[in-house]
């Protein structure tokens, strides 16, 4: 019987050698760590992959900034988030990770300093100086791992995943903020729409209503969104955090 495809993939580290990893910037000096951390995921204690895990996304993705450390790891990324060799509590994590860092929103540039994303007033993405790790890293994801990408730029997606998360017995605390913010995207009647039957459901919790909810790190402070940003990145944004809260709650991931 032949194998299904993710057992026939290589050695998801395959390569990892022939990067010089002390030379490539971290956000926090060279990322000569990185190798050992990405081994570590696949080491056989629970323990400490989910300790590497931690530790990697921390430098992967530091106050929700890309590095060039970030856009060199993604093929790693991929690959471990797909082979059946890596244990599955690694697996789902990886994918999160990759999800987080397409949707970073800053970079670090090569003097240590950060760019933000930004958007002219026809919700166009601004450019930045090169080399921008943030649009790197965010095309390496979208070229090594192109569901993860489509499900990210998708707005129906993230009205499921928000839709799916407002109906627990226990809804996460910034759940109402949210969905009541969706209502006043301007032009967006399928977010508008999902935004109102969330709202409907959120009915059965008054405690959540007219209440000052924190608000999620991923999307800012205040619910307050970039100049400029399209409904779609807040929507992806939105599904994003989500998902995340629905698999591990408010400790996240990593």
């Amino acid at each position: 019987m032949e194998l299904p495809r993710a057992w026939q993939r290589p050695d998801p580290l395959r390569g990892l050698d022939r990067i010089s990893w002390t030379e490539v910037y971290d956000g926090r000096g060279g990322a000569g760590r990185v190798p050992r951390l990405l081994r570590s995921l696949m080491d056989p204690s629970a323990d400490v992959r989910l300790d590497a895990l931690s530790s990697l996304a921390d430098r992967l993705l530091t106050d929700d900034t890309v590095s060039e450390a970030s856009f060199c790891t993604v093929p790693f990324l991929v690959e471990l988030g797909a082979s059946y060799k890596v244990a599955g509590d690694v697996r789902d994590r990886v994918i999160f990770l990759l999800a987080a860092m397409a949707l970073a929103g800053k970079g670090f540039t090569e003097d240590g300093r950060r760019t933000h994303r930004r958007w002219n007033a026809l919700g166009r993405e601004l450019p930045r100086t090169a080399p921008d790790w943030l649009t790197q890293t965010r095309h390496a994801v979208a070229q090594g791992a192109p569901k993860i990408f489509e499900a990210l730029a998708s707005e129906r997606v993230a009205c499921l995943v928000a839709l799916a998360c407002a109906v627990p017995e226990k809804l996460p605390a910034f759940v109402h903020g949210l969905i009541t913010d969706m209502i006043d995207l301007p032009g967006e009647e399928m977010l508008a729409d999902a935004a109102e039957i969330g709202v409907a459901l959120l009915k059965g919790s008054p405690e959540l209503l007219g209440v000052d909810l924190p608000q999620p790190k991923v999307l800012g402070e205040g619910l307050v969104r970039p100049v400029h940003q399209p409904p779609e990145v807040a929507a992806a944004l939105m599904g994003y955090q989500f998902a995340l809260v629905s698999a591990y709650g408010d400790e996240g991931a990593w």
